[in-house]
């Protein structure tokens, strides 16, 4: 009687210890996800800005957030993916307070190419203002794969 029950108390102990070890571990198709933002150039009575998160998988990344506008023009917010130093793939997304485009305009897509060997390792963002005769635009954020 003592033996079974010591039998059933390391049993108890070893699945105890695989849920442990099975539950700390990530699963084969946990993918990173980091958060994003970048802003437009300073100018006065102006607001422009993007923010969201990339979510990498193996060959390209997730892109979702929004994009903000206030003020003068419209706001482009502009994402480059790179493999290395050679630009594999870029997409805008654009908001407008005085059109239809709406001053804060959500975005979902992927970036990158599914049949690049590798896929991208870094993603830049840059936001802009689009205003009749000039384009400023704020500093580029980069942000490589985790």
């Amino acid at each position: 009687m003592r033996i079974q029950y010591r039998a059933k108390a390391l049993l108890v102990y070893v699945f105890v210890a695989i849920g442990i070890v099975l539950g700390v571990a990530p699963p084969a198709h946990a993918y990173s996800t980091i958060g994003f933002s970048a802003y437009g150039p300073e100018l006065e009575n102006s607001v422009s800005f993007t923010e969201g998160s990339f979510t990498w998988y193996n060959r390209t990344a997730n892109v979702q957030g929004h994009v903000v506008d206030l003020g003068w023009g419209s706001t482009t917010a502009i994402f480059e993916a790179y493999a290395g130093d050679r630009k594999i793939d870029s997409e805008t997304r654009t908001a407008n307070d005085t059109t239809d485009l709406t001053w804060n305009r959500s975005f979902n897509f992927t970036i990158g190419d599914t049949d690049l060997v590798g896929g991208i390792n870094l993603i830049k963002v840059t936001v802009c203002k689009n205003m009749t005769g000039f384009r400023p635009c704020g500093t580029s954020k980069y942000y490589p794969r985790p």
